[in-house]
């Protein structure tokens, strides 16, 4: 995997705890994983999941 982005990390880790929680309740993965957050994590980094704005 590869490493959070530098220039955020703390919206980062904000993102990937939102969809693991996402995850957990029933959404559909869109990468291959064993844990959730490692999930979350990888489909933030290929985006495959992006931050809507408000």
């Amino acid at each position: 995997m590869e490493k959070p982005p530098k220039e955020n990390r703390f919206e980062f880790v904000v993102l990937a705890g939102q969809r693991a929680r996402q995850l957990l309740a029933g959404s559909v993965p869109r990468e291959q994983g064993d844990k959730k957050i490692t999930i979350a994590q990888k489909e933030i980094l290929t985006r495959k999941v992006e931050k809507l704005e408000e």
